[in-house]
């Protein structure tokens, strides 16, 4: 929901130039219904939006001097009405969706510090990051000045949080066994379109973008006992050495699903001590990134797997930041 909030609450409802201090969106003047006729079949929306008459008996134009007005039954009040981020200031509003873009670069961070402080920790780590963040934009929202500035920098550290979806998956995955692992990432994706149904019925209700943040401050807050609620990754665990702790997580997650341990995870745990000991004494370390960054070059599977992963996202994150820029 925190995703695509921006589409909603910085949505472009349809605007014309302010003619009077009465004027009203649903009942334009007649000299603004001249004003279309005058133009050129050749005019852009921009010259239908953002100009007005200079002058009647000479048709010429003039950016619009006295601010816009807005038809409010689509989006309602949103930033983009209150701090008129149209026409010249447009590229504003586009600035701060790319402002979160950045922040969701930030995933290639968050995988390390899932590998180095494991998944659970760096889950929660991101959701109080989001939780900050949203917080403080809520509050600089009411703010008279510095509002946009404000709300871009949240957004940056609301992208770097949002990332935690990321590491939820790769968590997801690796306490799901090998037949329910489609299953479970499945409906983990089907969580997005489930929020943005959410969210848009929220916002036409609402049709206010205050309201509407405070609504995801109330959504996100419950995320604070997430903690105590997820495991951690028992294969990271085994990873780290710590064995025991492994097996406490499969014991309660065999007996949440009501099934017996089996024979042949217990000679697994009976025999990683002494492999995880000798892998120790050996000196095996963990293959570092680099390491890894090589051994995926040299699989063509993996490579053309990497290679199609890439194009897809790019091709998403295109047509996103197209439609709604």
């Amino acid at each position: 929901m925190v995703s695509f909030s921006y589409d909603l609450n910085l949505g472009i409802p349809d605007h014309r130039c302010r003619l009077s201090s009465n004027d009203t969106y649903d009942k334009p003047p007649e000299i603004y219904k001249k004003f279309l006729n005058s133009l050129y079949m050749t005019a852009t929306e921009y010259d239908k939006k953002c100009t007005m008459f200079n002058n009647i008996s000479s048709l010429t134009y003039k950016p619009c001097d006295q601010g816009w007005i807005f038809d409010m039954n689509k989006y309602g009040i949103t930033l983009t009405t209150e701090l008129l981020l149209v026409c010249d200031k447009i590229h504003l509003r586009a600035l701060a969706q790319n402002i979160y873009s950045a922040g969701v670069a930030g995933s290639i961070l968050t995988g390390l510090l899932a590998d180095r402080w494991g998944r659970r920790k760096t889950i929660y780590l991101l959701v109080i990051i989001l939780i900050i963040a949203l917080n403080t934009m809520q509050l600089f929202l009411y703010s008279p000045s510095h509002k946009l500035l404000i709300f871009t920098i949240c957004r940056f550290f609301q992208g770097f949080a949002i990332t935690f979806h990321s590491v939820s998956l790769v968590l997801l995955l690796e306490i799901t066994g090998p037949s329910r692992r489609v299953l479970a990432a499945n409906t983990l994706a089907y969580s997005f379109a489930l929020g943005q149904i959410v969210l848009a019925i929220i916002s036409k209700r609402l049709k206010d973008y205050k309201l509407t943040y405070w609504t995801l401050n109330i959504y996100v807050l419950p995320f604070l006992f997430i903690y105590i609620l997820i495991p951690e990754s028992p294969r990271w665990l085994v990873q780290q050495g710590r064995v025991m702790e492994a097996r406490k997580i499969f014991e309660r997650i065999y007996l949440i699903n009501r099934r017996p341990l089996h024979d042949r995870l217990e000679l697994f745990y009976s025999r990683l001590p002494t492999d995880v000991i000798a892998a120790r004494e050996a000196k095996q370390n963990i293959p570092t990134y680099l390491n890894v960054l090589k051994r995926l070059c040299q699989s063509k599977l993996m490579k053309k797997r990497c290679l199609l992963l890439i194009a897809v996202w790019a091709v998403a994150v295109s047509v996103y930041l197209g439609m709604f820029q």
